[in-house]
């Protein structure tokens, strides 16, 4: 901080980079404060959309006040609702969509009454002269719907018990997308439950849900095209009208990198987000599209020129009955008519869209922002101040207007907020550095004045070289051969194989809770269980070093056909206390350790190569793992340096080490004759097991060993090999 206060650019530079970071946090969150007002902006946007004229596909047949007077109250018997059906149909409208759940029988059917009479009352009821096809209302009415170009009504319950009777027949899904692309329904809205019309309707008529999606604000402005419930995707009650009067049973789904992103059904390209939810442009509040009474149509009076080639929706806007929506053009719009604003937006072609590269969008918008209020509010005179805020805030709305215009919402709200943010951010540090440098001069004209010497009363705090002993796991790597691998390249293909090496093996470390340490040269050193506790950290090292070993596999391909060389390594890894914390100057410092242990890792490692193994660990590291690995027992040796023997293993994946689990038997009895001093018994063994398996290096090795050690025995034999070199 004490150097970003001796250079003004810079702190300044870092203010206005804070406020970028802290808009785009904020961005991320979505506080639902700004989520609301981001949806105020959308609805002072939404008239750029409205049209001249609204379209005259979509009717509303309302069971209005005027039905229900001359009809009787709601519900009615089904034969009425199915001599509503016959009439639109005899108008010739193009498709009949049904705002009404037909979930339950229809109880003033006279055999459902006559049942009913005997239940309740033990009243046998006999009904003379009445005709056959009256008995049943809901035979009358699933005759009617599966003669007329009817879509059923259903909501979708997005909790609750899973539905389990039986399922309508949803339409074709033929998805149209690359390879990378998710499946079309992999973020669609899932309804395990629902309520259904009966089975004896839709059985021949397809079924659309009526459910809209209201936002944090209670309103809608959007509604799901499509719904998945059980093992199929249906489409809404809107989609599905057009659907049925476009004649057919299939919808075209497009889907990219990202996900959805439109349906088509016939001609009719609808864009959606990933989720399937269509923005619906509203042309105004309740009665925007044409109302027509249903007691018109039952009566007779609405002509085929009223209603012919039009998708009906059949709703109700009596009091009482009314199925109320909020939108941002009216609080109290009949839900009937959101249907009717969806199918405006489809055959016209006005859509409105938040494109998928929308957050990318805004965050360069929140960056360029950020840089450039910075430039106008931190390093600019006063004289700017005022041209560059309505500049940039004037941009900002401007383009997203034009945008708004065109069909897409990219929201001005963050850009506006970081041009807010940064600018009175900025305006406040500048307020406040020429306050300090006013003081700063005032002493400075004091001391010129009179003879006093300043004190000096800042003070370090704290010791930044302090650290801590802990037990940690240190992993050393380092890559066989290199020094002879990399004189047949260049200077910068030495540095782009290892960039291209070390880049994986370092996600390794990090995927792992791990730090790492240093680069030196080719190898690399890594440790757990600081700065922060770890637990079971051995574990974790082990696991890195082997996943470096099935990384390096893979890249070893990119690596040959790149450099033409192929790479090996070796690790490390001991587990024990050392010192651990910051190390160096004043001016410059490394959070790394030192001890012993450290040692000893880097010795582990360096005994790969000579016995034949990719990974190396010590006792410790080994009793930490627990039954994590299987572990074979390379040795106990003396390190040179030490006196102090130590046991060292190799460890591998469980499933991995079938070689040894074939060789176990020999092996143990080769190493107990090694151990006990039964040289030739042993070199005999190893000798069986290394012509058994000659890529197993460590076979040969004990082999030669047992040779040497029969020519020239050792007088106190402990079966522990002295090392004499590194």
């Amino acid at each position: 901080m004490r150097h970003f206060l001796r250079q003004p650019w810079l702190f300044t530079a870092m203010v206005g980079l804070c406020g970028g970071i802290a808009m785009l946090a904020l961005y991320v969150v979505q506080p639902v404060a700004l989520q609301r007002l981001d949806l105020r902006i959308y609805d002072a946007l939404l008239p750029l959309r409205r049209l001249s004229q609204p379209s005259a596909v979509p009717v509303v047949i309302d069971i209005d006040e005027e039905s229900l007077a001359r009809h009787g109250q709601w519900p009615w018997p089904r034969y009425l609702v199915a001599d509503l059906v016959d009439r639109l149909a005899s108008r010739g409208v193009a498709s009949i969509g049904l705002d009404i759940m037909f979930a339950e029988p229809d109880r003033t059917s006279p055999a459902r009454m006559r049942e009913g009479l005997y239940r309740d009352r033990g009243i046998s009821l006999e009904i003379a002269g009445l005709p056959a096809f009256l008995a049943d209302f809901d035979t009358l009415f699933a005759a009617s719907v599966r003669a007329a170009p009817v879509v059923l009504g259903a909501f979708a319950r997005y909790s609750g018990e899973q539905y389990h009777g039986p399922t309508p027949q949803p339409p074709a899904m033929i998805a149209r997308g690359g390879k990378d692309a998710p499946p079309y329904d992999s973020f669609l809205p899932f309804a395990p439950g629902a309520v259904l019309p009966l089975p004896q309707f839709f059985e021949d008529a397809p079924v659309g849900f009526v459910n809209v999606s209201p936002d944090a604000d209670g309103l809608v402005r959007q509604i799901p095209l499509l719904i998945r419930f059980g093992d199929a995707v249906y489409p809404s009650l809107a989609l599905q009208a057009l659907m049925r009067a476009l004649g057919t049973d299939a919808l075209r789904l497009y889907t990219g990198p990202d996900g959805l992103f439109s349906v088509a059904a016939g001609d009719f390209k609808i864009p959606v987000s990933r989720e399937g939810y269509m923005l619906v442009p509203f042309q105004g509040g309740r009665r925007t599209y044409r109302y027509i009474s249903a007691a018109r149509v039952l009566n007779g009076t609405a002509t085929q020129a009223d209603l012919e080639g039009c998708i009906a929706f059949v709703g109700t806007s009596a009091p009482g009955l009314a199925d109320i929506r909020a939108t941002p053009f009216d609080r109290v719009m009949p839900g009937v008519e959101v249907h009717a604003a969806a199918i405006d937006a489809m055959v016209n072609g006005n859509f409105v869209q938040s494109p998928s590269w929308a957050p990318g969008a805004q965050a360069l918008i929140i960056a360029f922002m950020t840089c450039a209020a910075t430039l106008a509010f931190g390093f600019a005179g006063p004289r700017v101040y005022v041209p560059s805020s309505i500049g940039l805030m004037g941009a900002t709305v401007l383009a997203s207007r034009q945008l708004f215009m065109s069909g897409l919402f990219l929201s001005p709200l963050y850009g506006l907020l970081t041009s807010l943010l940064c600018g009175g951010l900025l305006l406040s540090v500048r307020f406040w550095h020429e306050e300090k440098q006013k003081i700063v001069l005032r002493r400075a004209f004091s001391r010129y004045v009179s003879p006093e010497v300043v004190r000096q009363i800042s003070k370090r705090q704290g010791d930044l070289l302090a650290g801590e002993n802990r037990e940690l796991s240190i992993l050393f790597t380092d890559i066989r051969g290199f020094t002879s691998l990399s004189e047949s390249l260049s200077p910068q293909h030495v540095v782009q194989l290892l960039n291209r090496y070390f880049t994986p093996m370092t996600a390794i470390v990090r995927s792992r809770s791990g730090t790492l340490d240093k680069f030196i040269g080719d190898a690399l050193m890594a440790f757990w269980n600081a700065p922060l506790d770890v637990p079971g950290h051995p574990a974790l090292a082990v696991d890195a070093a082997l996943c470096m070993q099935e990384q390096l596999e893979a890249l070893n391909s990119e690596i040959e056909a790149s450099f033409g060389i192929r790479l090996a390594m070796g690790a490390g890894i001991h587990t024990g206390q050392a010192y651990v914390g910051n190390m160096g100057s004043d001016d410059l410092i490394n959070y790394t350790l030192i001890g012993d242990n450290v040692n000893l890792a880097s010795r582990l490692e360096g005994l790969c190569k000579r016995y034949g193994v990719p990974v190396v660990v010590s006792e410790h590291t080994m009793q930490g793992c627990g039954d994590a690995f299987s572990f074979i027992h390379l040795d106990v040796l003396r390190v040179k340096g030490k006196t102090r023997p130590v046991s060292i293993y190799w460890p591998m994946r469980p499933g991995t080490d079938e070689i040894f689990q074939q060789a176990m038997p020999q092996w143990s009895l080769a190493r107990s004759q090694y151990e006990q001093g039964d040289f030739a018994g042993a070199a005999a063994s190893f000798a069986v097991l290394a012509a058994a398996y000659p890529a197993v290096r460590l076979f040969g090795l004990y082999h030669e060993r047992s040779l040497t050690l029969v020519q020239t025995p050792p007088a106190d034999w402990e079966g522990i090999w002295t090392m004499e070199g590194k």
